[in-house]
C-alpha cells in the first residue's frame, strides 16, 4: 500500500509565523493524479496557499487550490498526457499555513486519493493526523498544548508498545486509538493523572473485546480535563 506522511510531522509557530508543510510518498510508485482534502481548527490556523510538490517538477497540469469551507483545504494535481506520470518516492504536494491564536490544530485528512497512469487506483492511502502547535510568545497558555504529553516506544511495534502519560496539574484523563480516519478501535486507559508522574500503560493492538487489529497507522489520543488533547502516531506491524 502506498505511504504517505506530513514533513514535518509536528510543527510548533508563533502567532503571525507562517510554515510550508509538505504530504510525501515514501514508496516508488507511479501517480498519476492527486487528491487530498484536508481539516484544521479556523480558529488556530490560516491557510496562504498550496499547490504540486517537487514529485512533479517539469510535468503540465491541472491543478486547484481552494477552501470549500472555513476549516477544510482541498488540493489536487492531475498530469496531462496518457503516457506521462511521476515516479516516488517524493513531495506530492505543500501548503503554507499562518498561525492566529495559540492552540492545537490537527492536519486531519478527510479524503486521500492518489491514482496511477492507465487506469485503476491504489489501495486505500492513509495519511496520518499530523499537529500545529501555536505558543504565545509573551506567555499566555496554549489551550490543549503542554498540559498533557504523551510518547510511545517502540514505534513500529508488533503487537505491544508502551505509551507514558503524563499531566502538569492532576485531573482525570482518557487514552483512545484511533484509525487514520478518526475511528475509535480501543480505550486502553481511563483514570487519574498525578502531576509530574509517568502512568505507564501497555498496548497490545487489540480492540475492546480482545481482537487483533490489523496492521496499519494508528493515533493515539490522551484526552483530559478542560478540553487538553495530545495526540501522537504509531505504526502496528504484524
Amino acid at each position: 500500500d502506498p505511504t504517505l506522511r506530513w514533513d514535518p510531522d509536528g510543527t510548533q509557530l508563533a502567532p503571525g509565523e507562517q510554515a510550508t508543510l509538505a504530504v510525501m510518498l515514501d514508496d516508488t510508485l507511479d501517480v498519476r493524479t492527486l487528491e487530498l482534502l484536508v481539516t484544521y481548527d479556523p480558529a488556530v490556523l490560516a491557510t496562504v496557499d498550496g499547490g504540486p510538490g517537487a514529485l512533479f517538477d517539469g510535468l503540465d497540469l491541472f491543478v486547484g487550490f481552494s477552501e470549500p469551507v472555513p476549516g477544510q483545504w482541498s488540493g489536487y494535481a492531475v498530469i496531462l498526457g496518457a503516457d506521462v506520470w511521476a515516479t516516488g518516492p517524493g513531495e506530492l504536494f505543500t501548503i503554507t499555513v499562518e498561525a492566529l491564536a495559540a492552540g492545537v490544530s490537527p492536519l486531519q485528512t478527510v479524503t486521500v486519493t492518489l491514482l496511477p497512469p492507465g487506469g485503476g487506483d491504489y489501495p486505500e492511502t492513509p495519511l496520518p493526523v499530523s499537529e500545529v502547535l501555536v505558543i504565545d510568545p509573551t506567555g499566555a497558555p496554549v489551550p490543549g498544548a503542554a498540559a498533557l504529553q504523551l510518547q510511545l516506544a517502540p514505534n513500529p511495534f508488533n503487537p505491544r508498545t508502551r505509551l507514558t502519560l503524563r499531566a502538569v496539574q492532576d485531573g482525570p484523563a482518557e487514552l483512545q486509538v484511533l484509525t487514520v480516519r478518526g475511528e475509535l478501535v480501543a480505550r486502553p486507559w481511563r483514570g487519574l493523572l498525578r502531576a509530574g508522574r509517568d502512568r505507564l500503560v501497555d498496548w497490545d493492538g487489540t480492540g475492546p473485546g480482545g481482537q487483533a487489529l490489523p496492521s496499519g497507522v494508528y493515533r493515539f489520543r490522551l484526552v483530559g480535563s478542560g478540553g487538553a488533547v495530545v495526540s501522537r502516531t504509531g505504526v502496528l506491524v504484524r
